[in-house]
């Protein structure tokens, strides 16, 4: 597992698929099941450093068989460990227990002994205490807590308190996705299909047949449900701009450790409908960020004017010249991007600044080091740099 940056959240560790559940739920049901993920960490722990990391079964379990059959161990949270006020217990007791109801259809048989699809509840023997009581107090069900916990999804790192800090209900598994996605913000670009994030976000119109929402495993009844935000413009508004906004606020604020910028691609000049996909696009500060999108305008500005489009690889070119080094970054403004085709990149130079761009940076392995990881994190790949020398 990567370190995560020192800020003032615990970071915890939580199973991908677990973080499906949040679908549709507000930031203090959310605030619920962050509290389970970090109370079972010392399982996540165990399962890095055992064998069952390497089991090939899918779902591939957190817990062990021992465990399973020894039972699950009851965990007790407070109202006050959920942010709640003791004014507003009624509310929460009311939002816990519709958390405490969730059910995930896992193999079963029926009657007759032969296989099917049952929906379990996921907590068992829950309680919630009323007015100056504890909280809640609940287990887990041994049954189908391998499809609930699946580690074959691989997990993701968060603050354990993502959902309490959080504003916009939907941000925390906006920033659930994109950390999958970029596989540990190892990628600093990412595309992503809107078709695709509807489905993780729980917003899609029609829930195929024999399919559970939550879980992506057969059901017996399938059912149907209106889109939410049909239209781009609204999703956009609705979803992605606030989502994305509230992960910029608190990494401003110091308790995220990236920020998002995000801009819709489309295929040819005509941006009407969904997309071909959003390109999502990470920084480490909002600094950054803002001198990345202040030269992305800038670069932009002429190709509107003259009704021209930025060429291929271009705008990621910009992306990597904001994150390496300001010094290295000076020398390589003197140069002109003229292409990319996937793998080489092309820049003009002129033969007097060629010389003295190698003589100052490129004879320094550290240097190289450098340049080489900011490409990868840009590009997705090692990329090799070519330069066309123009005489001057």
């Amino acid at each position: 597992m990567e370190e995560e940056k020192h800020l003032p959240q615990r970071y915890i560790s939580t199973p991908f698929a677990y973080t499906k559940f949040s679908k549709n739920l507000s930031l203090l049901q959310q605030s619920v099941l962050t509290k389970v993920s970090e109370l079972l960490q010392s399982y996540v722990r165990h399962f890095f450093g055992s064998e069952l990391r390497k089991d090939p079964k899918v779902p591939r379990p957190l817990f062990s068989e021992a465990e399973k059959h020894n039972g699950m161990p009851e965990f007790i949270m407070s109202y006050a460990e959920l942010g709640v006020d003791i004014a507003n217990y009624n509310v929460a007791r009311a939002a816990v227990q519709e958390v405490l109801n969730l059910t995930v259809d896992a193999p079963s048989e029926d009657g007759d002994g032969k296989a099917s699809i049952k929906a379990f509840n996921i907590f068992t023997h829950a309680n919630i205490s009323f007015e100056g009581g504890t909280g809640v107090s609940f287990r887990l069900n041994p049954e189908v807590v391998d499809y609930v916990f699946d580690m074959s999804q691989g997990y993701v790192r968060h603050p354990a308190d993502i959902a309490r800090i959080g504003q916009i209900e939907r941000m925390p598994m906006m920033y659930y996705y994109l950390h999958k996605k970029s596989e540990h913000w190892k990628y600093r670009v990412i595309n992503v299909k809107v078709l695709e994030i509807k489905t993780y976000l729980g917003m899609l119109g029609k829930i195929t047949e024999g399919t559970d929402e939550r879980s992506g495993r057969p059901r017996k009844d399938g059912k149907e449900k209106k889109e939410a935000y049909p239209k781009f413009s609204q999703f956009k508004k609705n979803v992605i701009e606030t989502s994305i906004n509230d992960i910029n606020r608190l990494c401003k604020e110091g308790m995220l450790d990236v920020c998002v910028s995000y801009e819709p691609i489309y295929n040819g000049k005509r941006k009407v409908g969904n997309p071909a996909y959003i390109e999502f696009t990470i920084y480490d500060t909002i600094e950054q960020m803002q001198q990345a999108l202040a030269k992305k305008q800038k670069t932009q500005e002429p190709a509107s004017l003259f009704d021209e489009e930025v060429k291929p690889g271009e705008k990621k070119w910009q992306q990597f010249l904001c994150l390496i080094d300001k010094e290295i970054a000076a020398d390589f403004q003197k140069t002109q991007f003229l292409s990319y085709d996937g793998m080489y990149l092309i820049l003009e130079v002129t033969n007097r600044d060629l010389p003295a761009m190698i003589e100052k940076h490129f004879d320094k392995k550290a240097v190289l080091k450098h340049v080489e990881k900011c490409l990868v994190k840009v590009f997705g790949k090692m990329i090799t740099l070519k330069y066309k020398i123009v005489k001057q």
